[in-house]
């Protein structure tokens, strides 16, 4: 039962997100990060700080999802492991994958593992460069889907999302090299409800280079930053409850198998993967270190 619960909610996630996004970046303009708008981490200490060297800490990371069906393919722990440094999500289409013929990427949090409430969130990474897939730094809370006033009890935080790499609905030029922010609270059933910031343009090649992109969460608001410099701030939706990180890979579409070729899938916000040219494949999210800092406890 919980693993059908889980599945439905994550489903149910899915779908929200697209609306969250089509309604934002058709709304509004491409915008511009503020360089004279810092992170001050002045009385903060460093309290995780995971430079992904070594094999995967399973203290910290948990790579098993609840239900491998997702979307318009699988999540797979296969796919998440580390290199040189780095986490690698990686995306591809396998004949003979664990849970059959179709597209496989791969998802890593610290639920019931690491979890905080307050403080700020930083992740160094690469996007992966292709359509019909989008990269994530996110939180929640395992209490998010309690609704109550406010998202007191928790928040769905998307720090870090790359969807529109070649949407057909979007101009690349555009919007290839952009990333948004959005705030769920109250659940994934008919209490949901979310803000969000709209498109923000990356300052270096967010495929190519190193990028950082940043949470400073408070007991007041949500600031949201691209390479230290401040891109939106909310009092909206503010958690007041334990956060767990998760980095993950989507595929664009829905079906019951998970199978892009399927004529009843959907594609829908990063396009189709299929529509990728000869080579593409395998792609990669590439992250080079999480850290979070918390206001430094006396004593």
């Amino acid at each position: 039962m919980k693993k059908l619960v889980l599945k439905s909610v994550s489903l149910a996630l899915s779908s929200l997100l697209l609306t969250a996004g089509l309604s934002a970046c058709n709304s509004d303009a491409v915008k511009q990060p503020n360089p004279n708008k810092t992170p001050n981490l002045e009385g903060m200490e460093l309290v995780l700080d995971e430079q992904f060297d070594g094999e995967l800490d399973s203290a910290i990371w948990n790579t098993t999802p609840a239900t491998p069906e997702r979307r318009g393919g699988y999540w797979d722990p296969a796919q998440c492991f580390t290199q040189d440094g780095n986490l690698i999500i990686r995306t591809e289409y396998k004949e003979d994958g664990a849970y059959g013929p179709g597209w496989y990427t791969g998802t890593c949090s610290s639920r019931g593992l690491r979890e905080f409430t307050y403080g700020y969130f930083e992740v160094r990474c690469k996007a992966p460069a292709a359509e019909g897939l989008w990269s994530a730094f996110w939180m929640q809370s395992q209490t998010m889907s309690d609704v109550t006033e406010g998202g007191k009890n928790g928040a769905e935080i998307d720090i870090m999302e790359s969807p529109y790499y070649n949407d057909p609905q979007m101009p690349a030029e555009t919007y290839r090299n952009t990333t948004m922010h959005t705030v769920h609270i109250d659940g994934y059933g008919d209490e949901h409800q979310s803000r969000t910031s709209g498109a923000y343009q990356v300052d270096a090649n967010m495929y190519n280079e190193f990028n950082t992109y940043g949470l400073m969460w408070t007991e007041d608001a949500y600031i949201f930053y691209i390479n230290g410099k401040e891109t939106w701030r909310t009092k909206w939706g503010v958690s007041h409850s334990p956060e767990f990180l998760w980095l993950s890979v989507e595929i664009a579409g829905e079906t019951d198998s998970a199978d892009p070729s399927n004529p009843n899938n959907q594609f829908t916000w990063s396009g189709d993967i299929r529509n990728n040219p000869d080579g593409t494949m395998p792609v990669d999210f590439v992250v080079d270190y999480v850290k979070v800092y918390q206001v430094k406890q006396e004593g």
